[in-house]
């Protein structure tokens, strides 16, 4: 095992400023105050041995972008993965995808993000008064897709107890890289026995601005070596490069919320509906120009009279210039959600919780012809609702603890040219329990879940399979304001609708054998090949992790092994019928690595606060045959000043991305880059309210950015240099 330099460097800085630092009990991040609702027992940062990063207040304001993982790209363990400037996910320690499970408000998002990396996650950060996110295998409370971590986005739409007075926000931004604007406007209010949640956002941009051409055509070239194939032979259409911007890449979204509940001494119940509109164009290159007639002729005559004038008149000038053909989203998402909590004076149970949300979601992919007219050419649809009750004990002989049980069940559907899995309903059913003990200054957590899922597709190729999933962890207090934990978990995921129905018939449960049949999955540029007989993956996981709570430093370390049984991948099968075949194979993979971050109160005084940070995280997963897994982020340092004063603060930082060179098979090396971001704000107090004016760079270096972890990195970097300008007003 190699431990790169960065992470060497992060280790050594950590524990010698320990040894100096261990007797002032002030910090910037205070471990002690935050409580982790993601947690099973809720319980602070200081005490859960439970790897968390949590991003509130002033923190998440500065660090929010249009995407959820441009939002947390610089949280330790945590990196972007983009499909342009519109789409960008999570990956966490190199898992991402159906490995990841994106909640809001600690319930499942029923969207098709999992299923396609061009697809966005149906949250909005913008809307978000915290977000929390556990790095490794969550599966325990959250199920199937939470085997690499969760993201949990919290807001406030269903208020949990009543307020003094009224809450409101209303910002207003602009951001230089696209043209952006950006308008959220918020209101928290409780009026005699109801409370009541309000919100909205608006937001718009145009193309992104880079430094260079978008494409990579060196890379490109490669690529193409490495298929055997001649020059041009792979496109119809010659790809129109841009320089000094991303085409395609404008886009628009919206959403609200209303919520409300009644609040009381012993508990809670309230209501919420929520919108979400999201339109956004895809970069050119990998959606490519499709002859194919479109499948569902009712979609797309119903479609394209709401919106072919529409596209026509926002896009048509712009692509018509291009000479080619580009692709567009358009999504549609609304949510329901009840919840509850309901806590006992006494007896044996402490409090229950109960939480059901249903979503209707939809996407079509809009093909923008030159001449501006759009047709449907595939349209997504995920309808289902997930249910969760919690009940929590009192506790008995020291022993406190959470049980739950889980509902869930979806339908999905695929209808159009792309339609490379069938229409199928999913359920699942899950009993899990966590148990807490504390003893001889240790703190032990015991978990166990049961999880039933099925899957139906219809015809010969349903699926029915149980999974099991369990951990252990251990809390010891080195002293008073540090301590050390440890983790082991052996955790089960079933194969998704992906995994194993894309491009299988149903009737027969196998692949056509007639390659004309194959449908290309155009985000990928591959012909993807399920597997029904695919069986289930089974992690195990150990962690050791030190943290340091409170004092004038503070910060965290920690080391993981998780070696994976039956790793589902796409495998590049060798195969070529005009587009390269994947098949979803399945191969024991081992993934280690460490990442810290450190915190030190460098000066206190009457006129402010300066800290010094640095972070740094490290990954490597290879399989135990074939060399390493793809599209796994490089190695990263960073490091940051902050000044806080009374009226305005300021915020520097400094992250060196290194090359990636550890690569799979027909990938190839990405160029490391070093990201400049500054920040700053400046409050003004009013007799009603407060407003802050900030302003933020990023990527001021301009640096051409291609995260190794985008399948559209050689196609579109990140966002060149840019300021976000703003004002916001609080009361």
């Amino acid at each position: 095992m190699r431990i790169s330099l960065p992470i060497l460097f992060t280790v050594a800085v950590f524990y010698h400023a320990t040894s100096f630092a261990n007797n002032d009990n002030h910090s910037r991040h205070d471990y002690e105050e935050e409580i982790v609702v993601s947690a099973p027992f809720q319980q602070n940062e200081a005490n859960t041995a439970l790897p968390i990063n949590v991003l509130t207040g002033e923190a998440l304001a500065r660090e929010i972008e249009d995407a959820l993982g441009a939002t947390l790209k610089n949280q330790i363990g945590i990196h972007n993965t983009s499909f342009g400037p519109g789409v960008g996910q999570t990956v966490i320690r190199g898992q991402s995808g159906n490995r990841v499970q994106v909640l809001q408000n600690s319930v499942s998002n029923v969207d098709v993000s999992s299923i396609s990396p061009d697809h966005v996650n149906g949250v909005e950060p913008a809307l978000a008064s915290r977000i929390e996110v556990i790095r490794g295998p969550s599966t325990l409370l959250y199920g199937n897709g939470a085997i690499g971590g969760i993201v949990n986005i919290i807001d406030d739409r269903i208020l949990t107890s009543s307020l003094d007075q009224p809450e409101f926000l209303l910002e207003q931004s602009h951001n230089t890289v696209n043209e952006g604007n950006k308008t959220v406007a918020k209101l928290n209010a409780t009026l005699g026995i109801l409370n009541f949640h309000l919100d909205g956002f608006k937001r718009d941009n145009n193309d992104v601005e880079i430094d260079g051409m978008a494409i990579d055509e060196a890379a490109l070239e490669l690529l193409e070596e490495a298929h055997g194939e001649e020059e041009g032979e792979e496109h119809e259409e010659e790809i129109v490069n841009s320089s000094g911007y991303i085409a395609n890449s404008d886009a628009e979204s919206d959403g609200y919320t209303f919520g409300t509940s009644v609040s009381g001494e012993q508990g809670f119940i309230g209501f919420s509906v929520s919108a979400l509109n999201n339109q956004y164009g895809l970069p050119g290159g990998t959606h490519g120009h499709h002859e194919e007639e479109h499948g569902d002729e009712h979609h797309e005559e119903e479609h394209e009279e709401e919106d072919e004038e529409e596209h026509e008149e926002e896009h048509g000038e712009d692509h018509e210039e291009e000479g080619q053909e580009f692709v567009r989203i358009d999504m549609e998402q609304t949510r329901y959600d009840l919840k509850g909590e309901y806590r006992f004076e006494d007896g044996f149970l402490e409090r229950v919780q109960a939480s059901i949300n249903y979503t209707d979601y939809e996407h079509f992919e809009l093909e923008i012809e030159p001449d501006g007219v759009a047709a449907v050419g595939t349209a997504f649809s995920n309808e289902g609702y997930e249910a969760r009750f919690t009940a929590t004990h009192s506790p008995i002989r020291q022993w406190d603890g959470v049980w739950g049980i889980q509902f869930s069940d979806t339908e999905f559907s695929a209808l159009g040219e792309e339609a490379f899995i069938p229409k199928t309903d999913s359920s699942g059913f899950a009993l899990f329990a966590i148990e807490r003990l504390e003893a001889a200054g240790i703190n032990w957590e015991f978990g166990y879940r049961y999880e039933r899922n099925e899957t139906d597709p219809g015809g010969n190729c349903d699926k029915r399979e149980s999974t099991n999933s369990l951990s252990a962890s251990m809390l010891y207090d080195l002293s008073a304001n540090s301590n050390m934990m440890i983790a082991i978990s052996r955790s089960e995921r079933a194969p998704t609708l992906e995994e194993r129905y894309s491009n299988v018939d149903a009737s027969s449960c196998s692949a056509a054998v007639d390659p004309e049949d194959w449908v290309s999955h155009a985000a990928t540029g591959l012909l993807e090949i399920g597997n029904p007989e695919l069986g289930k993956e089974q992690a195990t996981n150990i962690e050791i992790g030190f943290r340091k709570h409170s004092g004038k430093l503070t910060g965290e370390i920690s080391v993981y092994y998780n070696q994976i049984q039956d790793y589902i991948y796409l495998e590049d099968s060798g195969e070529f019928e005009e587009q390269t075949v994947a098949r979803y194979v399945a191969e024991d993979t081992d993934f280690f690595g460490a990442e810290g971050r450190v915190n030190f109160r460098a000066l206190q005084n009457e006129y402010g606060e300066l800290d010094l940070s640095l972070q740094g995280d490290f990954v490597r997963a290879e399989f135990d045959n074939s060399g390493d897994v793809p599209r796994i982020p490089p190695a990263r340092l960073g490091v940051s000043l902050a000044w806080h004063a009374p009226a305005w603060s300021l915020n520097m930082s400094l992250t060196e991305v290194f090359d990636q060179k550890e690569t799979a098979l027909n990938e190839f090396k990405t160029d490391g880059f070093t990201r400049l971001e500054i920040y700053a704000d400046y409050h003004v107090d009013l007799k009603s309210g407060e407003l802050l004016f900030f302003a933020k760079g990023n990527n001021l270096l301009d640096e051409t950015i291609r995260d190794h972890t985008s399948f559209l990195k050689n196609y579109a970097p990140e966002p060149g240099r840019g300021v976000r300008l703003g004002v916001r007003y609080t009361y």
